[in-house]
């Protein structure tokens, strides 16, 4: 091969490389969101390794046409990757491995291992934002797995067997003192207790719980249930002392304790800021559940308006329709995709009849003349309508004005509900950042005085109750090492068990739906909303799980070529990347213990859709691809 021949060509190549090398492309699907590359674009050779392969059976479930046959041996081991479920938990709860035991009937072992390593699991059973189901992996073929349903099964059969192996250590000496007792404090309380640690948790209202027993309806969770489970954490030795307002840290400290844990909670409300927010008839979300909650009677009249698309607004609208409200309407400023609050509280407050206007935000609020005998005076709540424009910080698209789209509509009562911060105690020398949260060093929560950390959302503003508990158990640990210990919190509770073994995919079906209460009994009432669901519902639920955390050997692996019309579904479905798309320029072909198929030579059946990668002008009859565009383009 002579450069004289070659060498021009070499050159050009070179030329466009460097051209283009420091290029960074963005995915994006339309109109403009940005995502990730999508895996079914890559290459083309469909490739199947064998080694990364863990027999779930989820590319077979996910392709449309069934051209995917799979044999397993049976034989089951644990992966060492974690099953999507577990990583995507703040608290690291093992929800393959319980929800695997709720199939074969050993409910008390499955709630074994939820306290493994969650000291609440009635409360998560009942509220939990569960993001473990975002990222289940029967959610690529169906719908994922009601996880957090199944926690509150396995709550509600509990044999007593995890406390067998429940050890509290012998008496440190060492003190120390929570300040709040919402999920975090009382978390972290239950480890350090266990750990032999002397615990004290102030709480400035008159029974513990935090946000979960003011900030959360008892139509989502039950009073009673949370106060089973606050005892269960007094009884391995932490002391909740109510009614009792910390004001200083050194006091705490002259009392003899080693050590703080600040965990007061995000329980400020935010004013929405408009002219007329300080009318009488206007209050905040957080205030008005906590009024409810203390069993105050707050009147609201007929006609309510809930500013906010967060969970508070929800519990705040579908709070007003059981305190008599005949109409509740929340205004958002944004549309329902970019709603924070959870699927299903939105769906439940649509259920009991609540309105949503979306793209809209107060500007105003002016008294207003009621009609009628005795109504007295209202508010007008002046809005203006909403566009989306560009991406803002959190990564949603920020809502702008349009111009001379104001518009007016008539309220008894407003609930201002679109955030709120921790009420830090000036008296704490806390040193404090934006929103009023506490600065520590996010890998032990330590402040920047010795001997005093802070958790949950007093650190992280308003989160879930999950990642409160994942904030207990860091500040756990990290005073644990501080006091002088190993930082061990880990515990072994729910008995070892064989790998079930398994010759074919998991069981066929859909989400059942869960039992909640009559129409009639929710909105006249603080019922419970949702119903447990029974054994054999729970079985049949958790035999849908792919047990992806565990690996089987593959006898076969085969796909018709016929059949397979390259839509790539199967790729983008499989969690441990086993299946993908590469490149090469030699001719594919089968090899040992390996699948490769060149995509574009593939011949589907007559019977069905040919490829978008062999015709492009089928493109557009298959689902929707992401495209890969240049940020530079993407700018302009």
């Amino acid at each position: 091969m002579k450069f004289e021949r070659y060498g021009v060509g070499i050159a050009k190549g070179m030329a466009v490389t460097f051209q283009n090398i420091l290029r960074r492309p963005v995915t994006t699907q339309y109109p403009d969101e940005r995502l990730t590359v999508s895996r079914r674009i890559r290459g083309n050779e469909f490739t199947w390794f064998e080694k990364q392969c863990a027999g779930c059976f989820t590319c077979a479930r996910s392709c449309p046409i069934h051209c995917i046959e799979i044999v397993s041996s049976g034989n089951g081991t644990e992966r060492t990757a974690l099953a999507p479920c577990r990583q995507t938990c703040p608290a690291g709860v093992d929800a393959a491995r319980y929800v695997r035991l709720i199939a074969e009937g050993k409910f008390a072992d499955a709630l074994a291992v939820v306290r493994e390593r969650l000291p609440f699991p009635s409360v998560c059973g009942y509220i939990c934002a569960h993001p473990c189901e975002s990222k289940c992996t029967r959610g690529q073929i169906d719908e994922p797995i009601a996880i957090r349903v199944l926690k509150r099964f396995a709550w509600e059969h509990d044999a007593g067997i995890w406390r067998k192996q429940s050890k509290v250590a012998p008496p440190s000496g060492r003190r120390v003192a929570i300040v709040g007792s919402g999920p975090a404090g009382l978390c972290a309380g239950y480890y350090l207790a266990k750990l032999g640690h002397a615990v004290t948790a102030f709480e400035a209202l008159a029974e513990p719980g935090g946000m979960t027993r003011y900030g959360i309806p008892e139509y989502r969770l039950p009073k009673n249930i949370l106060r089973a489970e606050i005892k269960e954490i007094e009884n391995v030795g932490v002391e909740i002392r109510t009614n009792t307002r910390v004001d200083s840290l050194d006091a705490l400290f002259a009392q003899g304790y080693d050590a703080i844990f600040l965990a007061v909670g995000a329980q400020q409300g935010i004013g929405i800021g408009v002219e007329g927010e300080d009318n009488p008839r206007v209050m905040g979300g957080v205030s008005f559940l906590r009024r409810v909650s203390m069993g105050e009677k707050v009147e609201v009249g007929d006609r309510v308006a809930v500013i906010g698309g967060g969970n508070t607004a929800m519990d705040s609208a579908r709070t007003a329709r059981r305190l008599g409200a005949k109409e509740v309407t929340i205004v958002y400023r944004r549309t329902r995709a970019e709603m924070p609050a959870s699927h299903e509280e939105i769906e439940e407050a649509l259920v009991e009849g609540i309105k949503i206007y979306f793209l809209a935000a107060p500007s105003r609020i002016l008294p207003s003349p009621l009609t009628g005998e005795g109504k007295g005076e209202g508010v007008k709540l002046e809005c203006i309508r909403m566009k989306l424009g560009a991406p803002d910080a959190s990564g949603r698209r920020r809502p702008e004005p349009i111009k001379g789209s104001e518009f007016t509509m008539d309220f008894d009562t407003i609930i201002a509900a679109i955030g709120q911060r921790p009420e830090i105690p000036v008296s704490f020398g806390m040193k404090v950042g934006r929103g009023n949260i506490i600065q520590t060093d996010p890998d032990t929560l330590a402040t920047d005085k010795k001997g005093i950390f802070a958790g949950g959302d007093a650190v992280s503003g308003p989160a879930t109750v999950i990642e409160a508990v994942a904030a207990g158990r860091k500040a756990a640990t990290s005073i644990d090492k501080y006091l002088g210990g190993s930082g061990i919190i880990d515990e072994v509770l729910a008995p070892v068990e064989k790998i079930p073994p398994r010759v074919a995919g998991p069981r066929e079906g859909w989400r059942p739906e869960i039992p909640t209460i009559p129409y009639d009994e929710r909105i006249n009432s603080f019922k419970g909303v949702e119903l447990s669901i029974d054994e054999e519902l729970a079985i049949e639920e958790a035999k849908r799980c792919v047990r992806c955390d565990l690996a089987y050997g593959i006898e076969k692996f085969q796909i018709d070529t016929g059949l397979c019309m390259n839509c790539g579904l199967c790729v983008e479905a499989c969690p441990f990347n086993a299946l993908f798309f590469s490149y090469s320029y030699e001719c594919a072909k089968y090899r040992r213990r390996e699948l490769v198929l060149d995509k574009e030579k593939l011949l589907p059946s007559d019977r069905k859709q040919i490829s978008g990668y062999a015709r492009p002008d089928a493109a557009a009859l298959l689902p929707k691809q992401t495209l890969l565009v240049e940020r530079d383009k993407l700018k302009k």
